[in-house]
């Protein structure tokens, strides 16, 4: 059963912005920079007719009249001609209201980006929220008032907590927890768009030896920001790519990287089913005993790929979901019409495409999951324990919440902010003027356990992230350090 679940952060732009002063995105040709009142509640009313529509129940967690309100209110406030910006981070905050993380707009973040390459600036404030605190992670001025660590305490003559309330509009996620964690990865461009042409911010701050600093944080272009770390260079851990090592006494170590194919099979690298194998091969060779999963910072993907991962240790069948349910749509049905244009569908996808052609529209149905068996011998038959964090997205969550539902090893790390009964299976549908592209769930999946509470999942062995400004993996030395432990060394 091929399930994607790829947490495409829609503000995920940002955290690429905190590390190179160039970032890559979509050209995006803008032929009317401005739409007219007609036009831009024209689209509003297509975008929440075609969630109405098409979500798999846009309802959840916002009454319907509620967003009645919220949809007269927007369309009162459009009165004359605004920018296609402008409309595009009002119609994010008309998706995120709904409170739910697979639904959303991207033109926003995609338009933010496109302005910072042409030349823009951005308030250099990336931070981290603890416990509704807000820590700097990075230095935010060249003289070195705000270094990383500092806490916020008010921006602009507000305390912090009403700009985590006023920038968590534009973010969709299911709690604040989420919320908050997405913010980590987009708080100069949320801060962007509740100050377009801000040439600064005023800042108190409390730095980490407690003393209150005040000041103006000037807005800085890419070049500006790339000086910033030049000068205040800021230690960071770095669990992007892929990796495997044997880590000595009986460990191995193995970070998989989202779910998905690896752009190194396009060059003749190792694909990820390749790349997994051959590291429980060695895994299995070397006499490992124990397996650590690193699943922090993942963004999810495919349970296609995921499930072939957990069969190597499994040792009975399982399945990602305890049900999965679809809601019939005219986007859905046109969105497998243009994948069986593309090519021949496989038979999973197949069997999706026929299930949903036989349903009317509106109609909620349920889709049978098959069992994964576990893999044939050789399998890894130690330990397992998965890191986890509050950036283990989408399917990353589902695949931990599987192995702890079904036994198969311990979670350790934080709770994860995404929540593995959701709402998922994201299509897209296109606005008629703008041509903006509205992402949105077609499913309902309830974890393995069958729980359908709206949370994380929660560690079997809790431990504290990483502190700012490090970039030695502390929790994997914790968890090494756990795992000897319980051997008794």
């Amino acid at each position: 059963m091929a399930v994607s679940r790829r947490w495409v952060v829609s503000l995920a732009a940002a955290l690429a912005l905190g590390l190179a002063p160039t970032v890559v995105v979509a050209d995006v040709q803008d032929p009317a920079p401005v739409l007219s009142a007609e036009d831009a509640r024209a689209d509003l009313d297509a975008l929440y007719a075609g969630l109405e529509q098409a979500h798999y129940d846009l309802f959840a967690h916002r009454s319907r009249a509620d967003y009645d309100r919220l949809h007269a209110d927007m369309r009162a406030g459009i009165t004359g001609p605004i920018t296609r910006d402008e409309a595009a981070e009002l119609f994010q905050q008309f998706t995120a209201y709904g409170r739910i993380g697979h639904a959303r707009i991207d033109a926003p973040t995609t338009a933010f980006v496109t302005r910072l390459r042409g030349g823009g600036r951005l308030l250099p404030l990336f931070v981290r929220i603890d416990g509704g605190r807000v820590l700097l992670t990075a230095a935010a001025d060249v003289e070195g008032r705000f270094p990383a660590g500092t806490e916020i305490v008010s921006l602009n003559g507000e305390d912090a907590s009403v700009w985590l309330e006023r920038l968590g509009a534009w973010v969709s996620a299911e709690r604040p927890y989420m919320t908050h964690a997405l913010m980590e990865q987009s708080f100069p461009v949320l801060l962007g768009f509740a100050l377009p042409d801000a040439d600064g911010i005023d800042v108190v701050g409390r730095r980490p030896d407690g003393a209150i600093v005040e000041g103006r944080i000037p807005a800085v272009t890419l070049a500006g920001r790339q000086a910033l770390r030049t000068a205040w260079p800021t230690p960071a851990l770095d669990l992007s790519g892929r990796e495997f090592r044997l880590l000595g006494d009986g460990v191995a170590y193995l970070r998989p990287g989202p779910f998905e194919e690896h752009p190194d099979a396009a060059s003749g690298g190792p694909g990820f089913t390749a790349f997994v194998d051959d590291a429980f091969g060695r895994a299995i060779q070397a006499g490992s005993t124990d397996m650590i999963i690193d699943l922090r910072n993942n963004a999810g993907g495919d349970n296609s790929f995921s499930d072939p991962m957990v069969a190597w240790f499994a040792d009975r069948p399982f399945r990602f979901a305890s049900s999965f349910t679809l809601r019939a749509s005219p986007q859905a049905k046109a969105w497998y019409a243009r994948l069986e244009g593309e090519g021949a569908p496989d038979d999973i996808l197949a069997r999706l495409a026929a299930a949903e052609a036989a349903q009317p529209d509106g109609v909620r149905y349920p889709f049978e999951l098959g069992m994964n068996a576990p893999r044939p011998e050789p399998r890894f038959h130690g330990r397992v324990h998965v890191l986890v964090n509050r950036h283990s997205y989408s399917n990353a969550t589902s695949v931990a919440a599987l192995i702890q539902d079904y036994g198969f090893g311990e979670v350790v790390g934080e709770e994860t902010a995404d929540v593995p009964t959701t709402y998922a299976s994201i299509i897209s549908f296109d606005l008629p003027r703008t041509g903006f592209t509205v992402t949105f769930p077609k499913s309902r999946i309830v974890r393995p356990n069958g729980s359908e509470a709206v949370a994380g999942v929660v560690p079997d062995r809790v431990l504290p992230r990483e502190p700012i400004g490090t970039g030695e993996d502390v929790v994997l030395a914790q968890t090494i350090a756990a795992i000897r432990a319980d051997r008794g060394e």
